[in-house]
């Protein structure tokens, strides 16, 4: 088995043309380390079923702390990186902490802000110091002309409100592990965002989700593991890794009735257009 190597060994990934390009656009792989699991080992199964690209999360828990998160993706080709404050932790957000996120975006050469929104489920923080940090993070993605990836748990109408109010449409983004219904994806659809569905449209009771990913345009369609959380039918239950995505991309073919080849040529390409990633990005020489 050819490993899924580090940058510094030049390994080219597998590009034959019966492999099926699949590509997980939200990983959080510094938690999947923080959970025993071998970075490697990770990569090399996810090489086996043809992943082609991941992009990885680092979200700040205590403010300006990116580290984990960056570090995990630094090392290995064809994996990107995003930043930014989950609305988890939204009460660390002060001008310091944006400051401290646009060195870290700058310095990592990261391709996207997030995973940033709000979430009035658990709300860890308040639901004010979250509109807040949302707000602050999607200035700070403005002027930097990144996409965002966003987070939004039972607060859809505040979260189109804002990004609605902050001009999303001019810079762009994904609607992260999308979880709600017809009518938050048609406003998303019309500020220009993706949809990015995650192991939850595999499960038989998420009938709402699974018929937005019936309808939705072909082009606006991304997944993702969100990984570790999150495991697809038919592995729920584990820890969830990258090489899964394979079976949330399996379930959208199904529901849109295309071939699993198709579906999955076409998320990449939607991925790539959605983080202005081009084939000259997707070398695997070293930085």
């Amino acid at each position: 088995m050819v490993a899924f190597q580090k940058k510094s060994q030049h390994v080219q990934l597998s590009t034959s043309p019966q492999s099926v390009p699949l590509f997980d656009s939200h990983a959080h792989l510094d938690m999947l380390i923080q959970r025993g699991l071998n970075l490697d080992d990770i990569m090399n199964s996810a090489l086996e079923i043809g992943l082609k690209g991941i992009i990885a999360v680092a979200c700040a828990d205590k403010e300006g702390e990116y580290a984990d998160g960056l570090a995990a993706a630094a090392e290995y080709p064809n994996i990107w990186r995003i930043a930014g404050v989950h609305p988890h932790s939204a009460s660390i957000v002060s001008d310091g902490a944006v400051e401290q996120l646009r060195v870290a975006l700058l310095q990592s050469k990261a391709i996207g802000l997030g995973e940033i929104g709000l979430d009035y489920h658990y709300n860890y923080s308040s639901p004010q110091a979250q509109r807040s940090a949302f707000i602050a993070q999607l200035k700070l993605a403005r002027e930097l002309r990144l996409p965002v990836v966003v987070h939004t748990r039972n607060a859809d109408d505040d979260t189109f409100a804002i990004l609605d109010g902050e001009g999303v449409s001019e810079y762009g983004g994904v609607i992260h592990c999308f979880s709600s219904g017809e009518k938050f994806a048609s406003q998303a659809l019309e500020m220009g965002l993706y949809l990015s569905f995650s192991g939850i449209v595999t499960f038989p009771k998420s009938t709402e989700i699974q018929e937005v990913a019936k309808w939705i345009p072909e082009e606006r369609i991304l997944n993702e593991t969100d990984s570790p959380f999150l495991s697809p039918a038919p592995k729920r239950g584990g820890i969830n890794t990258p090489e899964k995505v394979r079976f949330v991309t399996q379930k959208i073919a199904e529901l849109r009735n295309v071939p699993l080849t198709e579906m999955a040529a076409a998320i990449y390409k939607n991925t790539q257009r959605c983080f202005n990633l081009s084939l000259e990005n997707m070398s695997n020489e070293k930085e």
